[in-house]
């Protein structure tokens, strides 16, 4: 009688461990829209991951996965990609397939493996259940074919994407192509075309209160304020960036935020001083992205006396683990 009452408690107790991790992935899931560093300290605060039941595994990676990518922890996205690919067999990773593979075609790019995450997002496309996710997906494709200097498909994909995101009433994702649209601007130099599209994009993301959004679009504005020398429209927008970007966990951002303020400071009349180049260099180093690298050399870097910066041009790198075969294969649905 005394071994029933126990295993009893046993049964009991796990379900009440099963029920709590649930909670706490669904509040993590919550948070990711409106705070993805939150969603990860509740990840985190779940003890020993491998004794979670599969799909609860596959769901904190998954979690994980979408809070990595705008708290700009890479290092964290291709950890959950590697340990979620060996149930790439699961059905719960199968019916998050797009999810999954949408992740790792973001990873590769900023990673450089432009082809690969090409063929990740084609991958996504192929298995996208809703045209939510298609739309999604679209202006992922654009943002790739941007990277790899295809700029008339990326700008055709991005027409597509903003005439499907207006009629569905997709504000999130006008956001994100406005944003987007206005880095392919600013790369081409119609610097107020650029702030055209990042003033757009801008608002959209402080209508959708989503943060990380808002630092994106607010760092490109200042950008184009400073090109421009307009100083007044950089002093108004520069306080409620700062406020954000330092209370977000991104380094790069911030390293960018350093950047744009010296430069501010310059042309208020302020020399630049060899501790603060000093701090240029180094922040410089955490900057992400060659393309943002190319901007800085040939609108900042200039200006602040910096004449032989670091080659920002990289050579793609094959993309190698062993699980990618999949990912090319990308016939999951004949595996249902």
């Amino acid at each position: 009688m005394k071994m029933f009452c126990f295993v009893i408690l046993l049964l009991f107790l796990k379900d009440v461990t099963a029920q709590s991790t649930n909670d706490k992935l669904k509040e993590a899931k919550d948070y990711l829209t409106v705070n993805p560093a939150h969603s990860l300290t509740i990840l985190q605060a779940i003890p020993n991951i491998n004794a979670l039941s599969v799909n609860q595994q596959i769901q904190w990676h998954i979690i994980t996965m979408r809070a990595s990518v705008p708290t700009d922890n890479p290092d964290m996205l291709i950890d959950s990609l590697e340990a979620i690919f060996y149930h790439y067999q699961h059905p719960y990773f199968i019916e998050n397939i797009t999810t999954i593979t949408s992740a790792l075609g973001i990873w590769l790019r900023k990673n450089n493996h432009l082809i690969e995450a090409q063929t990740s997002l084609e991958c996504s496309y192929k298995h996208a259940k809703n045209d939510r996710q298609k739309l999604t997906l679209t202006n992922s494709l654009a943002l790739v074919a941007r990277h790899i200097g295809d700029l008339d498909t990326a700008k055709a994909l991005y027409n597509e994407a903003k005439k499907i995101a207006k009629l569905t009433q997709r504000d999130n994702v006008l956001a994100i192509i406005e944003n987007n649209q206005g880095m392919i601007a600013l790369e081409e130099g119609n610097i107020a075309l650029a702030e055209q599209h990042f003033r757009l994009a801008l608002v959209g993301y402080q209508n959708l209160d989503k943060r990380s959004g808002q630092i994106s679009a607010g760092l490109n504005l200042l950008f184009t304020f400073l090109i421009q020398q307009e100083l007044v429209n950089f002093q108004r927008l520069y306080s409620p960036t700062k406020n954000l970007t330092n209370g977000f966990s991104s380094v790069a951002k911030q390293a960018l935020l350093l950047w744009l303020h010296t430069r501010f400071l310059q042309l208020q009349g302020e020399p630049i001083t060899a501790k603060e180049q000093r701090q240029l260099k180094i922040a410089y180093s955490h900057i992400k992205g060659p393309k943002l690298k190319m901007l800085i050399n040939k609108y900042l870097a200039p200006a602040l006396d910096f004449k032989h910066m670091e080659d920002p041009t990289t050579t793609q790198i094959m993309f190698n683990r062993p699980w990618f075969k999949h990912v090319k294969l990308c016939n999951w649905v004949d595996s249902l």
